[in-house]
């Protein structure tokens, strides 16, 4: 299935997109076949082959059931709904940087499962040692396939979209620090505003910077550049709040919720904000998540409930009400954006997270 835009033949097919990006990719990893040994060519390429990646995807079969990767979509959408109308086609432009983009967020996620100890076969297969050394070279490989765009094109943008990536990398990382930081501190230490920017630097920056990229490559104006990148800063905050959210529900509530893969972040005594919040409750006695977290004793409560004291204490329900927040506001950033690019909230719809599967009645 195409995915639509405000007119029917500047469509994206997934199909042309994933595949267009794939053979990106394929071309930036034999440029370094030079200088790499084949070895470490073959962990990049398996970074680059984890579920919902571009080099995931099979070509063999009915193409209308291939899905566009996450992020190349959002590069090559937000080209189009920064774009005038007639440039929407040109979609293609984005290549190289969907490319670099999705080498830069496998990195990133290479990254997040040495630092969270997350269940990773790339870690279980080559040790961590090889996975951070790979991850720290697909960040620079990532940059570089820009720089080495800019220079081949000449097109001053993929130099602007190189400083965007760059800082959306820098911000990241400045995240990912205080999300380790905060684990180490006191159980009340961290407030639900520092918990919040935190989320903001850790995904909306990833998703606000892709989304920048896109417009920038469509030599949009500022102002259009800027709403692009609120609108993924937005969407970026929901996914991420969807995922600490369904990490705290307990396990009686996802009856009927369909299967959902729960990660450690309580055990791990992570600072989301369905955390934090139940850490900052105020009433008379302190909740279990409250006792658990003021010593080193955490091993002594089950972690089920925990989850029941981040319900109890109205933590599920406060996470819901600020990813309701940026749902709203990026709704916002759309119709301000359909103003000045008529379509581009149609042709950015398919970015929009779904509504959340978290039952209502919590």
């Amino acid at each position: 299935m195409k995915i639509s835009s405000s007119n029917a033949d500047t469509s994206i097919d997934p199909f042309a997109l994933t595949r267009a990006v794939y053979e990106e990719l394929k071309g930036i990893l034999l440029s370094y076949s030079d200088v790499m040994p084949a070895t470490l060519i073959k962990i990049g390429k398996a970074a680059l082959s984890t579920p919902g990646k571009v080099m995931s995807s099979p070509f063999e079969g009915d193409p209308s059931q291939v899905r566009a990767p996450r992020w190349p979509l959002s590069v090559a959408l937000s080209y189009q709904a920064a774009s005038e109308p007639e440039q929407r086609g040109n979609w293609t432009r984005t290549v190289p940087a969907a490319a670099a983009v999705e080498i830069a967020m496998a990195a990133a996620d290479l990254l997040d499962e040495v630092t969270d100890q997350d269940p990773s076969p790339i870690i279980q297969k080559y040790g961590p040692g090889q996975a951070l050394n790979t991850a720290n070279l697909m960040l620079v490989m990532a940059q570089h396939a820009l720089l080495r765009e800019a220079r081949h094109s000449g097109i001053e943008p993929v130099l602007t979209a190189l400083d965007a990536l760059q800082n959306m990398l820098v911000e990241a990382a400045v995240g990912q620090h205080l999300d380790m930081l905060y684990e180490r501190m006191g159980s009340a230490e961290v407030t639900v505003e520092m918990s919040n920017s935190m989320t903001q630097m850790k995904a909306g920056a990833l998703i606000s910077g892709a989304c920048r990229i896109g417009a920038i490559i469509a030599g949009a104006p500022a102002d259009i550049v800027d709403l692009l990148a609120r609108f993924g800063r937005e969407i970026g905050g929901i996914a991420q709040l969807e995922n600490d959210l369904r990490d705290v529900l307990p396990g009686s509530s996802l009856d009927g919720a369909g299967v959902i893969q729960q990660k450690t972040d309580i055990l791990r005594r992570k600072r989301t904000l369905p955390i934090v919040f139940t850490l900052n409750d105020d009433a008379d006695e302190p909740n279990d998540l409250q006792r658990a977290y003021s010593g080193d004793n955490l091993g002594d409560f089950a972690e089920e409930d925990l989850r029941e004291a981040v319900l109890a204490a109205g933590g599920i329900k406060f996470g819901e009400l600020v990813l309701n927040v940026h749902r709203e506001n990026a709704l916002g950033v759309l119709a301000e954006l359909d103003v000045l690019r008529p379509g581009a909230a149609a042709i950015l719809s398919p970015l929009l997270p779904k509504p959340s599967e978290i039952p209502p009645d919590l």
